[in-house]
């Protein structure tokens, strides 16, 4: 029953991401993670760092998981179902193997759990479990629902993805009325800017060439050896995520895998796009500054009294990246 608390989690956490992305889904997994562990008398680090790297994994099945999916569906012109075709069969096998991980690696704090649940904690689990706008949950519910089938459907219609996300946008500013000034003081507009430039700068890069120069040592390495390019594109995405973030990696990527992919025999199936993809995402597992959901989980975590150092999350993490790389390395030779 334990072990069952975690596996339920994780799986609800990799399909949240999925539908949401991996951040949106910390955002609202973490609170209710800690109060669940906090009520078992179990450590919170035992759920939260595997629904984080449950949510890493699981977001890869579809273009909206990450943010990592975003930028590389809409440089390659990937849809909705492409990912769900090519990646979602092997983050399924991913999951199952993160999923035993989990199990062996906290097996003694599972054990540990007190079956009791304390009265006031359970009026507070009780408190909290309330919809408090039960309407504004309904249309919400409605045109996110709306939102999923256009994004599946969209392609046969020349629908954008970001088009989509506008046209939901609109519709639940138009249906339920919230607070737009709220909303607007809620942006975390130095991360926004923090894009921009991003995205300026890797533009610069390509035009004055050193983008091309990298590309061009990368082809003649693997020359036209697609196989190679794989293995080498899927580990190195992953070690690199443990340095610096998966977001502004990928972003550097692009134009090296889009040069790649019309230089190699054999890459036009998009394979190289799909195995940044994999890298990139799982190789944000490696270590807390890896993807944006560790340091979003480890900062309310912090703030709730249980700080998930650099160190306690490798320790966990790195063996899970390089446990579920594999398997995606191991589905992309299958499936292309």
């Amino acid at each position: 029953m334990r072990c069952l608390l975690n596996i339920v989690l994780m799986c609800l956490t990799a399909i949240s991401s999925a539908l949401l992305d991996n951040v949106t889904t910390m955002l609202l997994m973490t609170p209710i993670s800690l109060q669940i562990a906090l009520a078992l008398h179990l450590n919170p680090l035992a759920l939260l760092i595997p629904e984080v790297l449950a949510s890493n994994v699981g977001g890869i099945a579809t273009l909206i998981g990450t943010p990592t999916n975003i930028l590389i569906g809409s440089y390659a012109g990937l849809s909705f179902n492409d990912f769900l075709t090519h990646l979602t069969p092997g983050v399924l096998l991913a999951q199952v193997v993160l999923i035993g991980y989990a199990q062996v690696v906290f097996r003694r704090e599972y054990r540990a759990v007190s079956s009791a649940l304390s009265p006031a904690l359970a009026a507070k689990l009780a408190e909290n479990a309330r919809i408090t706008r039960p309407v504004e949950l309904r249309k919400a519910a409605v045109v996110f629902a709306g939102m999923l089938i256009l994004f599946a459907t969209g392609e046969r219609f020349h629908l954008a993805p970001a088009v989509t996300a506008l046209i939901g946008s609109i519709l639940l500013l138009v249906w339920i009325r919230p607070d737009v000034d709220a909303i607007i003081r809620a942006v975390d507009w130095t991360t926004l800017l923090f894009f921009i430039g991003l995205f300026v700068c890797v533009g610069a890069l390509e035009e004055v060439g050193l983008i091309g120069r990298i590309a061009v040592f990368i082809g003649n390495l693997v020359g036209d050896r697609l196989s190679l390019a794989v293995v080498l594109m899927v580990y190195a995405a992953a070690f690199l995520s443990l340095v610096v973030d998966n977001i502004p990696f990928t972003a550097a990527m692009l134009p090296v895998v889009g040069y790649l992919t019309r230089a190699i025999p054999g890459a036009a199936n998009d394979v190289l796009f799909y195995t940044l993809s994999i890298g990139a995402a799982m190789g944000g597992n490696g270590s807390l500054i890896g993807a944006s959901a560790n340091l979003v989980t480890a900062g309310i975590a912090e703030r709730a009294g249980y700080p998930i150092t650099y160190r306690t999350f490798m320790r966990y993490g790195l063996p899970s990246m390089v446990l579920t790389v594999t398997v995606g390395l191991v589905w992309l030779f299958i499936r292309f």
